[in-house]
């Protein structure tokens, strides 16, 4: 994974300390998903997004805090340097909980936030390559056009071609194939994106990824389309995005 692939997401109730930071992350050489204040909008962005790297505030709008996203997320295994106002042991403790890998406390200086920056960037990439291994070790091969699943200590080849799509289940993913047939592997649904070719799969949902050639209508009133019998939710955040893929007749 290089720099320039990392999508960095920032969740920030300053808007111009967030300008700030988005300026110093695109001279880093990353890209930046819009920032965000509100916890309902952060969630949103995370699981439609799948950012690399969060660059997370603490006291933020919303029915939720930095901290209590960052557990609620843990499963997705996306690495969060926290920047706030709260010095506090007690909140650093509970932000420990969550997938952390920083801690800055306001005010700090230009260069010490480009150097934490730098850091968390560098150990993010080190976090997904160890991801990368481990999951090799322990369940699913990829390979150009096919997966592998594990099912009873044996590995069934998958087709991309041949799966319809993925269904995120907790800390797991169901892959629904044309055969009906369904695997089950331990992997974030984030993980998995970044797994399939993004000109074939696309993330509808933040629990569901759909093959675009299995597609077979869309609703973009209702926030729905079908891939065989089954309709599946289009959050609003990925409708516009779908709609520009589509080579639409009017």
């Amino acid at each position: 994974m290089s720099a320039s692939t990392l999508k960095i997401l920032i969740v920030e109730d300053d808007l111009s300390f967030a300008l700030e930071l988005g300026i110093l992350i695109k001279k880093i050489g990353c890209s930046v998903i819009r920032p965000v204040d509100h916890s309902a909008e952060a969630l949103e962005l995370i699981y439609s997004e799948s950012p690399d790297l969060i660059l997370m505030d603490i006291n933020i709008k919303g029915r939720m805090n930095g901290v209590e996203i960052g557990q609620k997320i843990r499963h997705l295994e996306i690495p969060i340097l926290y920047i706030t106002s709260f010095d506090d042991e007690v909140i650093y403790q509970e932000a420990k909980k969550s997938r952390m890998i920083g801690y800055l406390v306001k005010p700090v200086s230009k260069y010490s936030l480009t150097t934490a920056i730098n850091l968390a960037i560098s150990n993010a990439k080190m976090m997904s390559q160890t991801e990368e291994k481990n999951q090799a070790k322990t369940g699913d091969f990829v390979f150009r056009e096919t997966l592998f699943f594990k099912k009873k200590n044996i590995y069934h080849k998958v087709q991309l071609s041949e799966i319809v799509y993925v269904e995120a289940d907790d800390k797991y993913c169901l892959t629904h194939t044309v055969t009906n047939e369904k695997f089950v592997a331990r992997i974030a649904i984030s993980k998995m994106e970044r797994n399939l070719p993004r000109e074939q799969f696309f993330r509808i949902h933040r629990s569901y990824l759909v093959g675009l050639n299995k597609i077979s209508s869309v609703n973009f009133f209702e926030g729905t389309l079908r891939v065989g019998e089954k309709e599946l939710p289009i959050s609003r955040a990925n409708r516009k995005l779908l709609q520009e893929l589509m080579t639409r007749m009017e």
